[in-house]
């Protein structure tokens, strides 16, 4: 874990990249953002967090770390000790996470609980759709303040200046530096349910899909809609064993 502080006094911010390391984008827009000279108004921290796992070029070592949280420090397990490091880092600051998939090329927002500062923090990244997942599964995001952004497709140079545009519009929609910031008003969608298995997807995210339409297929069979629903996450190669979630349209 690297940490590199911008402003005077604590901070009241984290920018975090590279959870996993198989998805560079997070360090290297942070490294790009960092080499631009600013003045910050507000304390801020940027930490890139699974080094280890980024020089193998792996997800991770030994655990998933956005499985792992809030971690052992006594943990046998690298990334469970690591998860408990990084809450300490983070505790008590506003989360921006930056990560990368194999879903969607355009930056979405992601968020584990809902309410007036998340829905601002929400807004200040600019994407227009968000996804709300209420359960638990051991995430950063479930932990502190925060809100994830899947900055686009993971390993390529779109998603590292996706990851670059959404830290700037973030930071100065908060206050934390100067610049042009706009807020939206994402589309809204709560997920409700996991698709396990390797299937072939045939919908879009974030697109809805209606009842009887069918969206998976694998060999002769298919997945078709029971009720209509609308994928998140959802891709041919994004988990091993599953396709992704479907989730349903909800106020912002």
């Amino acid at each position: 874990m690297k940490v590199v502080r911008r402003g005077d006094g604590e901070p009241e911010f984290t920018v975090m990249g590279s959870v996993h390391g198989d998805e560079p984008a997070g360090k290297k827009a942070i490294e790009k953002f960092l080499s631009e000279e600013r003045e910050f108004r507000k304390p801020v921290q940027f930490v890139i967090g699974n080094e280890k796992a980024l020089l193998e070029g792996q997800r991770f070592l030994e655990s998933d770390l956005n499985r792992s949280f809030p971690g052992d420090p006594e943990s046998e397990r690298y990334e469970e000790r690591l998860a408990s490091k990084i809450i300490d880092a983070v505790e008590g600051t506003k989360l921006l996470d930056i990560h990368t998939t194999h879903s969607y090329p355009l930056p979405f927002a992601t968020c584990s609980t809902l309410n007036d500062e998340i829905r601002d923090m929400l807004a200040s990244t600019g994407a227009k759709n968000a996804a709300h997942f209420p359960g638990k599964e051991g995430k950063l995001h479930e932990h502190v303040e925060g809100v994830v952004v899947e900055a686009g497709f993971q390993g390529t140079d779109q998603a590292v200046e996706n990851a670059l545009g959404v830290i700037k519009n973030f930071l100065a929609s908060q206050n934390v530096i100067d610049g042009k910031a706009r807020k939206s008003s994402p589309q809204l969608f709560e997920v409700f349910d996991k698709v396990e298995g390797d299937w072939s997807f045939q919908a879009e995210n974030f697109k809805k899909v209606e009842e009887g339409e069918v969206y998976a297929t694998r060999g002769d069979e298919s997945l078709s809609a029971e009720k209509p629903f609308y994928p998140v996450l959802m891709s041919t190669n994004g988990y091993n064993g599953t396709l992704g979630y479907r989730a349903q349209r909800k106020e912002f």
